[in-house]
């Protein structure tokens, strides 16, 4: 049995852990990665972290697989661009490899999230698989015939940056009407704030015993996700209107991604998820209207099961892979369905 690292490094924490070819864990570690344009210290931390698991366990590991944020070219272990740790164009494999000497294996972390549901999670034994995290914002990973989509410079995937017919607002990127203004965690968030506060100006006492007004003491800053999707289960009518546009735009959103990819499967990740068939279900209804139907009735919609681990896992799965002899996917790894 061999035993490798996955690393999942992102803008404030970095995790790790090794293990074996089945996804079975032995050990498990963290650090801050809090950094700002500081790679030194951040290759560190990674060599730290690495050498601390290493430790921990009794089993030889025999390579490091690593998912890091931002467009990144895997092949080469070069970051294009990190915005949340503040690097641009930096050589991240050279030193890490200098500082730990282990066969090592990079990729961005999206895909390493998508490898780690391929492989170990929810879609286990499919070769055509999207997967979609919806969290702050809204990304997407492709495994097309058991061989992850990079795109010709390492950045495709950025589903949440699809412009939604008729919808206005303002996208953090600088355009308007980006899939993840409203079929993400801050696109709930900023639907819920809107509607809820057009109801306290034009009629605040009815709005003040909503559900969703009372759970966040009438402090709009408070509102979350999770208080909308908990309020639409308590029979709040703006949190329902909310809940009822962002899984319309998700189904829109998916069924976009069947009409072009024909996955067999469709999982669904990140902290939106934690919802469960309270957004699956109206968004497989969703998806259904939009959808192409020729074709397409096999795809299935379902939630991941890897929950925060994805990226980590698949960071080993990808380590795996220089066991394989096939370093430009897992079609080794995946069972072709």
């Amino acid at each position: 049995m061999r035993h490798v690292i996955g690393l999942d490094v992102g803008g404030t924490t970095m995790k790790g852990a090794v293990l074996d070819e089945t996804g079975r864990i032995l050990a498990r570690g963290s650090r801050d990665t809090k950094l700002h344009n500081n790679l030194p210290l951040l290759i560190e931390r990674m060599a730290g972290l690495i050498e601390e698991l290493k430790s921990r366990v009794t089993v030889s590991v025999e390579a490091v697989g690593v998912g890091f944020p931002g467009p990144f070219d895997g092949p080469n272990g070069f970051s294009i661009h990190s915005p949340n740790l503040s690097l641009r164009q930096v050589d991240v494999r050279t030193p890490l490899l200098e500082a730990v000497r282990l066969p090592l294996a990079f990729e961005n972390d999206l895909r390493t999230a998508t490898l780690g549901e391929a492989v170990f999670g929810a879609g286990k034994g499919v070769s055509h698989m999207t997967f979609i995290p919806i969290g702050t914002g809204i990304g997407m990973g492709n495994m097309i015939d058991g061989q992850l989509l990079r795109g010709a410079h390492g950045i495709s995937g950025e589903l949440g940056h699809v412009s939604v017919p008729g919808n206005q607002a303002i996208c953090n990127c600088g355009k308007a009407g980006c899939v993840e203004t409203v079929a993400s965690a801050a696109g709930i968030v900023r639907l819920a704030k809107e509607k809820l506060a057009r109801a306290i100006r034009e009629i605040p006492e009815e709005a003040q015993m909503l559900p969703l007004w009372q759970m966040v003491g009438g402090n709009l800053n408070q509102l979350k996700a999770h208080l909308v999707a908990e309020a639409v289960q308590k029979g709040d009518p703006i949190a329902a209107h909310v809940w009822q546009e962002v899984c319309d735009i998700t189904g829109w959103a998916i069924a976009l991604v069947v009409n072009l990819f024909n996955p067999h499967l469709v999982v669904v990740g990140g902290g939106v998820s934690e919802a469960g068939e309270l957004l699956l279900d109206p968004v497989r209804q969703s998806a259904e209207r939009y959808v192409m139907k020729a074709g397409h009735e096999k795809t299935r919609i379902v939630r991941a099961s890897l929950g925060p681990d994805a990226g980590m896992l698949g960071a080993g799965a990808l380590a795996l892979q220089t066991f394989t002899g096939n370093a430009e996917g897992v079609s080794t790894l995946v069972k072709n369905e």
